[in-house]
């Protein structure tokens, strides 16, 4: 690779995003992340050691990305910096010097990134998928693992800490709530990364969606910090968020989904926190989210990639690629346009005559999918068994394991030691296997119809009675799918697809 003339050899280069990615296929050009230090630990390009360039296939302005984090910048949230890169692409016998295009190169959050922020590289640095509100999942880390996603390998101190605070927005009382809450994250900060999410309708992060953003716990500071990630789609861009002209008019005192959302919900219902979230908002809004500023600073990136993206666009048609791929029919809108609209609504909104969207989830389990509405399903059950069984944490589940933990069911559930449990007991119980010695998540665990799939695999004989030998024995045929060798393990997919075969819904 060479960037302004500077040759870096052994890089390592792979595809990345989700929707980003998948709805790009067929184009050449598209999100991808560069390791320069790949294969020579010293190799940078000034320092920097990892790019992520970000084609922009959502967003036809190609501003989205760099607008939104240098308005969390100036706003006071920690935010990755951004600069703008053209790119060609040589493959020998295939292309020489092929324009890919205008990219959006993001930095890379780690540990310098932390060191510059909060002056430090310790502390724990997660990226949640799956975690909208700090949902509480229990006392046991390896539950919270492939949800929260760490960096590093946490400290048992840390992993305490990040339960503990799941806890007390969950399950703490009102008074534990109000009188310990700014002990564990930065309330202030908060409160400025929810006001920008919302001022510039970014509802594809924990607004709307249990993803991008990054969560870190200081090492000094003992607290919790939330900031920014993947904002392509931000100025009502995303796709499922709703009409653009809804998305435009998002509610600034209800800005997350209609889905319960206990961290904004219990904040907001602290009316100092409430007062503070709107002074910040009327503070943003008469200042940098002013219309004149904004404008002015959009003028000004557009000024600067207008010649850029007239390449960009010109080297797609050459291609006969299908550029922005209008998912469902959705056309986002311009930045322009947002501005003068999204104003108008804050305007209206600020003056009390109207009071804004709200987005409503239309599937199943709203923000969190299988995680949500009702908690425990089919999903979570094959999750939390892979998580329970894999005893050696080598992300497979062979017999022995499985048969290990479904004996340890059973005998958290004969409390009274009589070697059978009826259905009733059964059915009762199962919260007590599920999380043996520990703090228990609210809502139904598991769901009716997952406890009484559960029984009925256990039930074999049909007499409404199960032993240790029955519910050891249950599962077997997740394996014997699989392959009926002694040796047959499940990895987390099969587990999924199993799970799924046996018990219906």
């Amino acid at each position: 690779m060479t960037i302004n003339g500077q040759r870096l050899n052994g890089i390592g280069v792979r595809y990345k995003g989700n929707a980003s990615f998948n709805l790009m296929r067929g184009s050449l050009k598209r999100n991808m992340k560069i390791k320069l230090d790949w294969t020579n630990d010293d190799q940078s390009y000034k320092s920097v050691e990892t790019l992520n360039l970000n084609a922009g296939g959502l967003d036809p302005s190609k501003l989205r990305d760099a607008f939104s984090y240098w308005l969390f910048q100036q706003a006071g949230v920690p935010a990755p910096r951004t600069t703008f890169a053209e790119l060609t692409l040589t493959i020998p016998g295939r292309f020489e010097k092929e324009t890919l295009g205008l990219f959006t190169i993001v930095e890379q959050v780690n540990k310098s990134f932390l060191n510059d922020r909060f002056g430090s590289k310790k502390g724990l640095l997660m990226k949640p998928e799956g975690i909208a509100s700090v949902e509480f999942h229990g006392d046991d880390w390896r539950f919270y693992a492939p949800l929260y996603r760490p960096d590093d390998t946490p400290t048992a101190v840390q992993t305490r800490r990040v339960m503990d605070f799941a806890h007390l927005v969950n399950h703490g009382n009102e008074q534990e709530f109000r009188d310990s809450i700014a002990s564990y994250f930065d309330v202030d900060g908060f409160l400025r990364f929810i006001a920008v999410n919302t001022l510039i309708v970014n509802l594809d992060t924990l607004l709307a969606m249990p993803q991008n953003y990054y969560l870190h716990l200081g090492r000094d500071t003992n607290k919790f910090v939330f900031f920014p990630w993947d904002l392509d789609i931000s100025f009502a861009g995303w796709p499922l968020g709703g009409k653009p002209a809804d998305q435009m008019n998002l509610s600034l005192i209800h800005p997350h989904s209609s889905d319960e959302h206990n961290l904004i919900d219990r904040l907001f219902a602290i009316e100092p926190i409430k007062m503070k979230y709107d002074k910040i908002i009327r503070e943003l809004v008469d200042g940098l989210f002013s219309r004149e500023q904004l404008m002015k600073k959009f003028d000004e990136l557009e000024k600067t990639v207008r010649d850029a993206r007239k390449r960009d666009t010109t080297a797609v048609k050459a291609r006969n690629e299908r550029g922005y791929p209008a998912p469902f029919g959705f056309q986002p809108p311009g930045i322009r346009e947002f501005i003068d609209k999204r104003s108008n609504s804050i305007e209206r909104q600020l003056n009390g005559t109207e009071t804004g969207y709200i987005f409503k989830h239309g599937r199943p389990g709203g923000r969190l999918g299988h995680l949500a509405n009702g908690n425990f399903g089919r999903g979570r059950l094959a999750m939390h068994i892979m998580i329970q069984a894999d005893i050696n944490e080598d992300q497979w589940v062979t017999k022995e394991e499985l048969h290990t933990m479904l004996g340890e069911w059973f005998d958290s559930m004969d409390r009274e030691k009589a070697g059978k449990i009826n259905k009733a007991s059964f059915i009762k119980s199962l919260p007590d296997a599920f999380f043996q010695n520990s703090r228990k998540p609210t809502g139904r665990i598991p769901e009716p119809y997952v406890a009484e799939g559960l029984f009925t695999l256990a039930d074999s004989d049909k007499d409404g009675i199960v032993t240790k030998k029955d519910l050891t024995t249950s599962l077997n045929r997740l394996l014997e799918k699989k392959n009926p060798d002694e040796n047959a393990k499940l990895n987390q997919r099969s587990m999924m697809i199993g799970i799924r075969s046996l018990i219906r819904h």
